[in-house]
């Protein structure tokens, strides 16, 4: 939300370390003045070249969302969708907006979304209490992703399903998952993974400012947050993003699941870049971005190359 080159650039070298190689820079619900301050200078500063991980463009998750599920988002920062906000955001963005989390049962959700597919925008379902009827009527109209499936959204039951349902009975959504043990239990998101596949899971850490910092307080979008033996929450006890890291994840998500590395890499690699339809992503091949993690058995990342540079190396780091 600071939106400088500084802050910017300590997410990329940070993020580098632990194997992203690419990321959105993702804002928080604020009031519509701030975010679209947020915005621009998050879409002036993204075509610039960073020392690690390459901002690729803007998540907005939020503001367009349910205030029953809407986390450790501030409720008086929780507006109805508005197409004409949309408009102005998309322009702010210079051409950046890649991704606006949505609750597709709001009143107006429905107007934005030949504005998003016009403009190459994707639409996700997350902070939501929609039923699995509005859920599924979703998906109908275009919506194709999923963000931090369980997370914020109506509880799963086996007689009113919700989103959750429809995420994991419908093989046209993309769905994130936050394997870090506390987001989700290790057992469900196994059962998460058999629903899904291999081709449309979505691995994501969800990590805030406090990732790679000892316990202690920091700062998400003006709020003070808690962090206690690695995990984060609000003041009111709720969770508030995560320290995990991409590796971490990877490995996290193998184990609990019994799949293949190969399996489970997609997650991180080829899938996001589907679901986001980032042609030169996810994928070793020629043409495309030379986008390159070494890891060793263990899943210490080694080395990171971004479109071809050394931006992490293990060995020559302190």
């Amino acid at each position: 939300m600071e939106g400088t080159y500084e802050s910017l650039n300590v997410m990329s070298r940070t993020l580098s370390k632990h194997g992203t190689t690419s990321f959105l820079a993702t804002t928080v619900s604020s009031p519509p003045d701030v975010l679209t301050a947020a915005i621009e200078k998050l879409g002036a500063l993204i075509p610039r070249s960073f020392d690690g991980a390459q901002p690729i463009g803007i998540h907005l998750e939020g503001p367009f969302i349910s205030t029953a599920k809407r986390g450790t988002h501030r409720a008086a920062n929780v507006i109805a969708p508005d197409v004409g906000l949309l408009e102005k955001w998309i322009r702010a963005a210079n051409k950046t907006l890649r991704l606006v989390t949505l609750a597709p049962e709001l009143p107006g959700a429905d107007e934005l979304v030949p504005l998003a597919r016009e403009q190459g925008v994707s639409l996700a379902m997350g902070h939501s209490n929609a039923t699995f009827e509005q859920a599924r009527s979703a998906v109908e109209r275009g919506f194709s992703y999923a963000v931090h499936t369980f997370n914020a959204m109506r509880a799963f039951s086996h007689r009113g399903s919700g989103i959750v349902g429809e995420v994991l009975a419908d093989d046209r959504i993309f769905a994130e998952i936050i394997p870090d043990g506390v987001h989700v239990d290790p057992a469900v998101v196994r059962l998460f993974g058999r629903a899904k596949g291999k081709e449309r899971v979505l691995l994501v850490s969800d990590a805030i400012s406090a990732t790679g910092m000892p316990d202690g307080r920091y700062v998400l979008g003006g709020d003070t947050i808690e962090v206690v033996n690695g995990v984060c929450r609000d003041g009111e006890g709720r969770l508030a993003g995560s320290t995990l890291t991409q590796e971490i994840a990877l490995r996290n998500f193998a184990e609990w699941t019994a799949w293949s590395i190969e399996d489970a890499l997609l997650g991180l690699t080829l899938n996001p870049a589907r679901a986001l339809r980032l042609e030169k992503k996810g994928v070793l091949d020629a043409g495309a971005d030379a986008d390159v993690v070494l890891m060793d058995h263990s899943f210490r990342v080694m080395k990171t190359y971004v479109k071809g540079k050394l931006v992490f190396d293990r060995l020559w780091t302190n």
